[in-house]
């Protein structure tokens, strides 16, 4: 049987709040997601700034104000922290599997470069210490904000004890090796096959070429894993979730990405 896999990351309160949409979707289906919660404070609108040099037009029609709307404001205005959205709750009761991913969204994934190895460490504990205590138990599983990793970063994940994560996008499993270092990590990465639907689009994409891609890499990708997130796809292009899904269906059983890490870590260690 070959398995495939969805993830779905929560960047930001607004994932939070939509839910329930996707969980729906995926009861209706009978799937099992893997799901990766930000942990800290909600400064999605810290990234209005790369939008600020579009026209009023534009701007409207970009996705990240399509996709927030006025909520883009709660880390400025509520300093609301992702973590503690009661929706997520929602993922556990479904017997969906959830793990961390990483501390202050926007800070990693624009400042990572910047920080030390010390300094790393102590927002992936802190991500650590936040997630177990909203939800009472220790993140299995790391997934790094926007795939922004450098080597600093993987020479220290191995220090927490995930059982795998999932920090890239690719066709296959793998342990990564820290070339400067002659390294080769102990934790199992699960990449993700593709970009998000929200992405493609923005890029120029229709959804018939971002379909052909999907056929083309769930049967090239080994495992096959889809992306999303829940305040987009599952709002904005339901209708064509769900088709893929159907379509991943009959070539794959969707299972936790936890569940394809622990059936190929003896292949390919």
């Amino acid at each position: 049987m070959k398995y495939a896999g969805l993830r779905v990351d929560i960047d930001c309160v607004r994932d939070a709040e939509s839910l329930p949409v996707l969980l729906d979707m995926l009861n209706r289906h009978g799937i099992k997601a893997t799901f990766f919660v930000a942990t800290g404070p909600d400064n999605i609108v810290r990234n209005i700034k790369n939008c600020l040099n579009l026209s009023p037009l534009n701007f409207i029609r970009k996705k990240a104000f399509k996709r927030y709307g006025l909520t883009i404001f709660n880390g400025l205005l509520f300093k609301r922290q992702v973590q503690e959205s009661k929706n997520i709750g929602l993922i556990l009761n479904a017997g969906h599997e959830l793990g961390l991913h990483g501390y202050d969204h926007y800070n990693w994934m624009n400042h990572l470069d910047s920080k030390s190895v010390e300094e790393i460490s102590a927002l992936i504990l802190r991500g650590c210490e936040l997630f177990e205590q909203a939800f009472g138990f220790y993140p299995k599983s790391f997934a790094s904000p926007g795939f922004t990793v450098n080597s600093r970063f993987l020479s220290v994940l191995d220090d927490f004890g995930f059982s795998y994560s999932s920090d890239f996008i690719g066709e296959c499993a793998f342990y990564p090796e820290i070339e400067i270092e002659g390294k080769v990590c102990r934790t199992l990465q699960i990449p993700v096959s593709m970009r998000s639907f929200g992405e493609l689009n923005d890029d120029g994409l229709s959804d018939n070429q971002i379909l052909e891609s999907v056929m083309d890499k769930l049967s090239r990708s080994s495992p096959f894993v889809l992306y999303c997130h829940p305040s987009y796809e599952p709002v904005f292009k339901p209708a064509f979730l769900e088709h893929v899904l159907k379509r991943m269906e009959e070539t794959s059983k969707i299972v936790t990405l936890g569940k394809i890490a622990s059936g190929l870590k003896d292949k390919i260690s």
